[in-house]
């Protein structure tokens, strides 16, 4: 991993700027930080989607880290879009139910 991930100061500030940032920042904490219990991890690339998430822990203690990890992103979309924590909850779980219909490149990586 490069050090190089700082935006230049002089150039205006875009999502691609900021989401190289967010990912250096996720990929220091998933190789420095050996304390780590669980992570999530969601990637939208053009019109597929694909998600992982990993846990150390198990039993109640992995299904609450799994509850918190929803939550937490759940609040930051919400924090985003300017909507309460609430409605976008409902919109996630309409959602969930439609998502086997979403086009995801799962295919992709049990070919290779």
């Amino acid at each position: 991993m490069s050090d190089d991930t700082d935006a230049d100061e002089d150039a205006p500030e875009d999502g691609s700027e900021t989401f190289q940032r967010e990912l250096a920042t996720a990929r220091t904490l998933l190789a420095e930080e050996t304390d780590l219990t669980a992570f999530h991890v969601g990637v939208v690339h053009g019109d597929q989607v694909n998600s992982t998430a990993a846990r150390r822990s198990e039993g109640e203690q992995a299904g609450l880290e799994t509850l918190a990890l929803l939550a937490s992103h759940l609040r930051t979309v919400a924090d985003e879009a300017g909507v309460d924590y609430e409605t976008v909850a409902a919109d996630a779980a309409r959602l969930a139910g439609q998502v086997e219909e979403l086009p995801t490149d799962a295919e992709d990586v049990d070919d290779a």
